[in-house]
């Protein structure tokens, strides 16, 4: 970043902006937990937990054999609900919307339970039906990803939502009763549950699941996970193979996690379950009913792992409130998570888009020489866009601050892999290498290889950074071996006056490739 431009750039009119945004509160009442989220709602049409605290009720919990839930579950869920209105009450949020899910919805004291909960609180639950919750789950996915052929799948404590896209967009969906509070209750008569209990649970299992995906025409998937359950088995997952990114968001549980899950936690009694890192007190009782529905939903599906959504029908609520355009490509959904990542942090994202826009320029004509593809190119995308991101924080060492907002912020549309290009080519952009423990941590996510990739990408920043305020034009002869730059006469007035030596030294450095200079 030139230091005389940083140094005068407005940012009044982007923290206006940015005190005047949308905080949405959502409520979500589920058979095991209830959950309280503040949503930060950004002009580019994204949405961001800045706060969340959870209950845990179990509203499915000693359901009558008339399906009515117990007066004592009646009474902490109310409590619950209670504690979330007096926080609600203090922050002075725009918007608050209550929903609850397969506990009321399927009780016949549900409407009862609605109207306790609004008498002592004042919040007004929406009970929502399968297809509702199916299609919210749906949208927070749809808003982190770019969907084609895909199934996602919302394990709860009362049900399991499934829903499949075409194109991206929402196809069939389905709720099914394999919620693991309501299984562990119906299944497991012991502590840990005998191996008949279990083999008699995955048969149902099996079964329902076999004849859902009958309907759905027996399609191979990319299977996407949401909710708690899905959620702390991949924390847990994470703890035990010393995982260099503990954000479950886009971790691959893989159908050997679960079998090495299954084997521990199925021998263990709750007590010891709860002490298992990622698994906790909520969970430790009702995960292992969890675990058979998602390994037998990997074998239904075809499948070998399942991605972990790290949001899920809570963001699909705040989204559907801000008219979200839903579902869109991954180009689309990043740009738009920077755009958000401007307002909050205030540096200067049109300048982030021009270094973005003159090193995608040079991508164009060096892709085919390195092989590069549409990955690399997403990640190059965001590391253009939020390069400067760091000055937020320390003007010197920004290229480090920006690697680590692209790392930490959500930034949707990109994987774990690709994430980390963006972070090290924009830690490199202004020519430092990278620290040797990222090179050594992250291996199990990025291949060595990646690590060149990186350095190679960063160098694109530098040159387009260097030049992007003069809007230069590139060609490459065949194989991109020489770059010719070329500029228009009255252009070099708006460039800092050792752009050229630097371009010349950075391009055979990192690219291997000869640059020439010239005017139009």
């Amino acid at each position: 970043m030139d230091r005389s431009r940083g140094a005068q750039l407005e940012r009044s009119g982007t923290l206006d902006r940015a005190r005047m945004k949308r905080r949405i509160g959502v409520i979500d009442v589920g058979s095991n937990t209830a959950r309280f989220v503040t949503f930060e709602a950004s002009a580019s049409g994204c949405v961001r937990p800045i706060y969340e605290t959870k209950e845990s009720p179990r509203l499915g919990l000693g359901v009558r054999a008339d399906g009515r839930l117990a007066p004592e579950a009646v009474v902490r869920g109310v409590t619950a609900v209670g504690r979330f209105a007096r926080t609600i009450r203090s922050l002075g949020l725009s918007q608050t919307l209550a929903v609850a899910t397969s506990a009321v919805r399927d009780a016949p004291n549900g409407p009862d339970f609605v109207r306790q909960v609004e008498r002592a609180t004042g919040v007004l639950l929406r009970v929502i039906s399968g297809a509702e919750e199916a299609r919210y789950a749906y949208l927070g996915v749809a808003s982190a990803w770019e969907l084609d052929r895909d199934l996602i799948s919302d394990l709860g404590g009362g049900s399991m939502q499934l829903a499949e896209t075409r194109h991206g967009k929402l196809g069939h969906s389905v709720s099914v009763p394999l919620g693991a509070l309501r299984l562990s209750q119906r299944y497991f008569e012991h502590d840990p549950p005998k191996r008949k209990e279990v083999d008699e649970l995955r048969a149902y299992v099996r079964e329902t699941l076999d004849s859902v995906f009958e309907a759905f025409g027996n399609h191979r998937y990319r299977v996407f996970g949401v909710g708690g359950t899905v959620r702390s088995l991949a924390r847990a997952a994470i703890e035990l193979r010393d995982y260099p990114i503990e954000r479950v968001h886009g971790y691959p549980l893989w159908d050997h996690d679960l079998e090495s899950l299954d084997e521990l936690l199925g021998e263990m009694p709750a007590a010891k379950r709860r002490a298992v890192p990622g698994i906790g007190a909520d969970r430790a009782d009702v995960v292992v009913a969890g675990l058979v529905v998602l390994r037998e939903l990997l074998r239904a599906t075809g499948g070998d792992r399942i991605t972990v959504a790290g949001i899920g029908i809570r963001e699909g609520i705040a989204l559907e409130a801000i008219g979200a355009s839903l579902p869109a490509p991954a180009e689309v959904l990043a740009e738009r998570s920077a755009a958000a990542a401007a307002e909050s942090f205030a540096f200067d994202f049109r300048h982030g888009q021009e270094v973005a826009d003159t090193a995608m320029a040079l991508f164009a004509l060096l892709k085919e020489r390195f092989e590069w593809g549409r990955s690399e190119g997403l990640a190059l995308r965001v590391a253009g866009w939020m390069h400067d991101a760091g000055t937020a924080i320390d003007l010197w060492r920004h290229a480090n601050h920006s690697a680590y907002l692209i790392q930490n912020y959500p930034i949707w549309g990109l994987d774990q892999r690709e994430v980390l290009l963006a972070a090290m080519a924009a830690r490199t952009h202004e020519g430092a290498d990278l620290p040797s423990d990222w090179r050594k941590g992250y291996l199990p996510i990025v291949r060595s290889e990646d690590l060149e990739t990186a350095r190679r990408l960063g160098g694109l920043l530098e040159v387009a950074e260097l030049t992007s305020p003069a809007h230069p034009r590139f060609a490459a002869n065949g194989p991109a071996t020489t770059i010719t730059l070329t500029l228009s006469p009255s252009s070099h007035s708006a460039l800092d006056e050792a752009w050229e030596e630097k371009v010349r030294k950075t391009l055979p450095r990192v690219l291997d490739t000869e640059v020439k200079v010239r005017d139009s």
